[in-house]
């Protein structure tokens, strides 16, 4: 239940900052399981979506692979929408479209018409529910939904979709969707429901794979995975083993699984709607995809060195950002790190070091804490968990000031990277608003 610190105002919402404070007293991590009050906003509100709509479910890369569908269907000169997560600096980064973001100036009035209509509706519900209001009145050819957490119970899940798109499963959230990836698999395999078109995959263990057939066995529903590509005759490759005619906007080899994920998505859709599969807007669509905090470049500029921002908040994508510097033949000329306490810290750290080991790298490794969230690893507890030495700052801000200092003057053409969780970068974001590249 919405705690009853964050009573909607007496006076309602006036503008942006009213519905920013509401959202911040509700808390982005207060969660209360279950979908009825998704259900009861629907009936209330009346929501309902006149376009095909795909929910993107999964562990890793739903914001790349939602990113390039997005990117692709504006190729096409499609009306299109993009509801992703988290956000770095303010919830607007949550809703687009067109790649622009919702108007502060209708915030006001979408939020207190869903809190009026559901009192109790939580941070990410309220979000989901403005989101579908907004677009209700868009006109949009598409729409693309990332869920959040799981699906079984993922306010997402509650908007009917066409199609469902699996991203990479692997453990996570393993308090909250299971402790083995079978039991997280199961939960995520509920997004397949009553009313969508088409399942497509990314490559998954076999386990997980089985348990999302027979889910969509059960509905009757197409399952869709890459050995599918060639049964679609108009279908492009974009294959990992194989260098692409063309730059993916997003670096990194593991990219190609989310740019491979997208094109046979939108292949699907493609042949559900009888429209052609455009080999030129497809191209320019995942060569233009941006998304920030994805193996993100920042130019060096007077003293501060050159950057490298990636979320890579789990061993899994803190492997695939170690893997892209060396494709990308990028030394770094330190680390800045952070991470929450519930991703494995102690092997994320392993891995920062073998890579050092592994290319004979003697450069600072700097350890900060980040601010503000209950979750972080306080800041010497994980210094202590490093056995190369490190250097020690209080926040990320600390860090950017003195990271001139750290960083040898013939070094500062090799980038620095600062990553190990999205939260930490959203510190960086906030201090150079102008690198989340935002359209208003």
């Amino acid at each position: 239940m919405t705690p009853c610190s964050c009573r909607i105002p007496s006076d309602k919402f006036k503008n942006f900052e009213d519905v920013e404070n509401y959202l911040n007293c509700l808390g982005m991590f207060h969660m209360d399981l279950g979908l009825e009050r998704m259900e009861k906003a629907k009936s209330s509100l009346g929501l309902r979506l006149m376009c095909p709509v795909m929910q993107v479910v999964g562990t890793n890369g739903k914001g790349s692979t939602s990113t390039f569908l997005h990117s692709i269907a504006l190729a096409y000169g499609f009306r299109a929408g993009v509801f992703t997560s988290p956000h770095f600096v303010t919830p607007l980064e949550r809703i687009k479209m067109n790649d622009r973001l919702l108007p502060k100036a209708a915030w006001a009035s979408l939020t207190l018409q869903a809190t009026e209509a559901v009192p109790d509706l939580t941070y990410f519900e309220l979000l989901t529910v403005m989101s579908v209001m907004a677009y209700m009145f868009s006109e949009p050819d598409l729409l693309i939904y990332e869920a959040g957490l799981g699906a079984k119970n993922d306010a997402t899940t509650a908007i009917p979709a066409q199609f469902v798109v699996f991203t990479p499963i692997a453990l996570d959230h393993t308090n909250l969707l299971g402790g083995t990836l079978e039991e997280i698999a199961e939960d995520k395999s509920y997004a397949i429901r009553e009313g969508v078109q088409a399942v497509i995959s990314a490559p998954q263990t076999e386990s997980v794979e089985k348990i999302l057939r027979e889910r969509a066995e059960k509905f009757g529903i197409p399952f869709y995975t890459m050995e599918n590509m060639r049964d679609l005759p108009d279908c492009l490759y974009v294959l990992a083993d194989e260098k692409p005619q063309y730059e993916l906007g997003l670096k990194g080899e593991h990219q190609y699984i989310n740019a491979q994920t997208a094109l046979l998505a939108w292949c699907v859709y493609c042949k559900m709607y009888k429209k052609p599969v455009e080999a030129k807007a497809v191209a320019e669509g995942l060569s233009t995809a941006f998304i920030p905090g994805r193996f993100q470049q920042v130019k060096r500029k007077n003293e501060m060195p050159a950057l490298v921002l990636d979320g890579a908040h789990n061993l899994h994508s803190l492997q695939s950002l170690l893997h892209t510097l060396e494709t990308e033949r990028c030394t770094p000329s330190a680390f800045v790190f952070s991470c929450l306490k519930d991703k494995e810290p102690l092997k994320m750290v392993q891995m920062i070091e073998a890579f050092l080991k592994k290319h004979g790298l003697d450069i600072p490794v700097i350890v900060t804490e980040i601010q503000n969230n209950e979750r972080a690893v306080p800041l010497d507890e994980l210094a202590a968990l490093f056995a190369v030495t490190t250097v020690k700052c209080a926040s990320l801000h600390e860090v950017l000031q003195k990271l001139p200092d750290f960083v040898g003057k013939d070094a500062k053409e090799n980038p620095c990277v600062i990553c190990g969780s999205l939260y930490l970068l959203s510190e960086y974001f906030r201090e150079y608003p102008e690198k989340l590249q935002l359209s208003y």
